[in-house]
């Protein structure tokens, strides 16, 4: 697949061919990530993380409950 880069307002654009978006599974309004490197660029999807997802690591769910009385204590509770 090829495109041509062109001026668009102040900056420059590229349309990304459809097959292209199919075959990445990019969606209109996306967010991407742009690597340059030595002669080119790569663009990548952006992933939302959910809450749970990022909480997961931090704290083991088996036997783990909040306890507001104790995180009051230690200043740390939600006010």
């Amino acid at each position: 697949m090829t495109a041509t880069i062109k001026r668009w307002g102040n900056s420059t654009g590229i349309r990304i061919p459809k097959e292209a978006m199919e075959r990445s599974n990019l969606r209109l309004e996306d967010h991407v990530e742009i690597s340059v490197f030595e002669g080119g660029i790569t663009l990548q999807k952006k992933v939302k993380k959910n809450f749970s997802d990022i909480a997961k690591p931090l704290v083991s769910t088996k036997d783990w409950k909040f306890d507001r009385e104790e995180a009051n204590a230690r200043g740390e509770g939600i006010y």
